[in-house]
């Protein structure tokens, strides 16, 4: 027996509740079981109960063992001074109040619908990636569509939440802080955090002093990345070199190392030298890119936005000083897409959100139905079990239910998994 569902069957009265009485034989009946605190402190907020003939309004403590009170020190807690009822599967310990009043107390045992924790228990220990795989087709419409739904505006706010942490670093410059977050995409998988370093190591405000003039912005885009520190042999990377080493004394710059960057197992298009060179070209073009970026209609806005060729020397190469058979070019479609769901859409949401302009908010989840599905090992696995994505926007509220539920077997806090387990 677990706390979760204990406090999974509580939330959803799932008991026989017309014979309920506390341990000490005094009947109970549930008129509100109270509001879910997912935070500290007691487990049910404002819950009204009348036991015995008392109507009472308060709070609900659950553990598993009434005993896990002192476990827990509650009783030096004044957040629990306003518990009117402890549900517990097994009341081991009478729980005595401050001021010498009897906790009342609430055995489930006896009480829960029977088939209900077999089903949690089969899923909770479920060897499978998904663990109701067998029975999600029997899920209603509504049920899985309303929860794709929550989800999405989950996996948004796990998003946003990042991009909140860096705008309140950068003192609430929103151009910084998309700057940080297309770097960082730009870096995934294997390279994020080298690319959140730059982004440390080289602020906008120093890119955008110099965004007029391509050789200084891949020289401190390159240089800054540790990739300037050796002998080269063509003629513009020795131009690039002697720009950086300028650069770097007048503004007093300090580099990274180059070991710190990933190269192997990624393919030439996706290292790391020709994303800076692509990223220097799309900032000198694109005077005021976050602005817009914020201003994009469509994902072709979007795509033209970042669709820049680097320069000359960049067509022919993907690392200094190695010339390629494979020719380089702008950022691709399909990368441009990633940028968008990852740093785009997620920049929208917040800044609409936080700027009080719910339209750009609202174009943010416009953007991610307009998107198609990513494909991946997750989106094939939920194709195969029979729930396919049909755009982004699903495809974001499948990998969000995937990473946070199905992989931490969070059944009972799930709206499928609720239904599979046929309560009513």
């Amino acid at each position: 027996m677990t706390e979760e569902f204990l406090q999974y069957i509580w939330k959803h009265v799932l008991f026989d509740r017309s014979v309920l009485k506390t341990t000490d034989g005094k009947a109970i009946e549930i008129m509100h079981s109270g509001l879910h605190n997912s935070d500290a402190g007691p487990d049910f907020f404002n819950a009204q109960l009348r036991i015995g003939d008392t109507l009472w309004a308060g709070n609900v403590e659950i553990h598993v063992k009434a005993s896990d009170w002192f476990k827990h020190k509650h009783q030096n807690d004044g957040a629990y001074k306003n518990v009117i009822l402890h549900v517990v599967w097994e009341n081991d310990k009478e729980i005595t109040l401050a001021g010498g009043s009897i906790l009342p107390a609430l055995e489930l045992k006896g009480f829960i619908l029977p088939g209900i924790y077999g089903k949690y228990e089969e899923l909770k220990t479920s060897s499978k990636h998904i663990p109701c795989e067998n029975e999600i087709q029997k899920v209603t419409k509504l049920t899985l569509h309303s929860w794709l739904d929550r989800l999405v505006a989950e996996r948004l706010e796990r998003k946003t939440n990042h991009i909140s942490s860096n705008l309140e670093k950068s003192i609430n410059d929103w151009e910084e802080t998309f700057y940080r977050l297309i770097l960082r995409t730009l870096g995934s998988p294997l390279n994020v955090e080298p690319f959140e370093r730059l982004a440390a190591v080289l602020p906008f405000k120093i890119i955008a002093k110099h965004r007029a003039d391509i050789l200084q912005l891949e020289s401190l885009l390159l240089g800054q990345a540790g990739f300037m520190e050796e002998s080269f042999k063509d003629e513009y990377v020795i131009r690039l070199q002697k720009e950086y080493h300028y650069l770097k004394h007048k503004l007093n710059l300090t580099s990274m190392s180059k070991s710190e960057w990933k190269f192997m197992r990624i393919r030439p298009p996706q290292f790391p030298t020709i994303r800076l060179a692509q990223m220097a070209a799309v900032i000198h073009k694109q005077e005021h890119l976050f602005r817009k970026a914020m201003e994009a209609e469509t994902i072709a806005d979007i795509i033209n936005l970042f669709s820049v060729k680097p320069s000359e020397y960049w067509l022919g190469h993907f690392q200094p000083d190695k010339l390629s058979v494979r020719k380089a070019g702008a950022i691709g479609k399909s990368t441009i897409e990633i940028l968008t769901i990852n740093a785009i859409i997620p920049t929208m949401f917040i800044y609409g959100r936080n700027t009080g302009k719910e339209e750009i908010a609202e174009k943010a989840l416009d953007l991610l139905h307009s998107l198609k599905p990513e494909s991946n090992s997750i989106i094939k696995k939920w194709t195969s079990v029979g729930i396919k994505a049909y755009d982004a926007y699903e495809s974001q509220a499948l990998l969000q239910l995937r990473k946070e539920y199905c992989d931490q077997r969070r059944c009972v806090t799930c709206a499928i998994g609720h239904e599979v387990m046929h309560v009513k």
